[in-house]
């Protein structure tokens, strides 16, 4: 395995601890295609809940997809605006987040997995995820055998989690800039979990 990423998300609890995945806790999982490395768990929540307006959009969208934009923002920097795809595909859902005008392809691809829905995740799920990042250009060819063991693993294990998330950082955008898309990933996965759970479950 990889050395763990240098990508900072805001973790409330440290990378390795599995403490940190149970009942009301998100586990992040990522691969980092810049400098090639694999983090995660992050544990996201509990006390982060979703972006109300990007779920209210998500639910009042015909159909199980819905396109839009979402400005984030990390602490004291002005809200940068993102377009973001997502699809519902009955196991998971799955988003690709682009850079604002952007032509280059996804800034990051992300699948969610809520802990509702493990039982009926498809065996080829890693595989599938894989060769989606990999048509978007979000991965290399030679770092396939390693991302596909790693998800693959990752869905095994913990599975008292709430939700297992894998995302796929493209480096394309900036370094300097992470802290943005770090929110940006967090804010979208948060969402997801509550708009996979239906409406007036939350």
């Amino acid at each position: 395995m990889s050395q763990i990423s240098s990508r900072k998300f805001s973790a409330r609890g440290p990378d390795t601890n599995e403490a940190w995945c149970g009942e009301e806790t998100i586990c992040l999982y990522g691969w980092d295609s810049r400098s090639q490395t694999w983090h995660g768990p992050n544990a996201l929540g509990p006390g982060a809940g979703p972006d109300r307006r990007l779920l209210q959009s998500l639910r009042a969208a015909p159909g199980n997809s819905w396109y839009g934009a979402v400005s984030c923002g990390s602490a004291g920097e002005r809200a940068t605006r993102f377009f973001v795809l997502v699809h519902d595909l009955s196991d998971c859902a799955v988003a690709s987040i682009y850079c604002d005008e952007s032509k280059a392809g996804p800034a990051e691809i992300v699948a969610v997995v809520p802990a509702s829905r493990r039982a009926r995740l498809r065996e080829e799920f890693a595989f599938e995820f894989l060769a989606f990042a990999r048509f978007l250009g979000a991965l290399g060819a030679g770092d396939e055998v390693q991302v596909h063991d790693a998800i693959a693993a990752a869905c095994t294990e913990h599975r008292d989690a709430r939700a297992v998330v894998f995302s796929m950082s493209s480096g394309i955008w900036p370094r300097d800039l992470d802290p943005v898309l770090s929110c940006c990933v967090e804010k979208i996965a948060i969402t997801l979990c509550e708009w996979l759970k239906g409406p007036g479950l939350s």
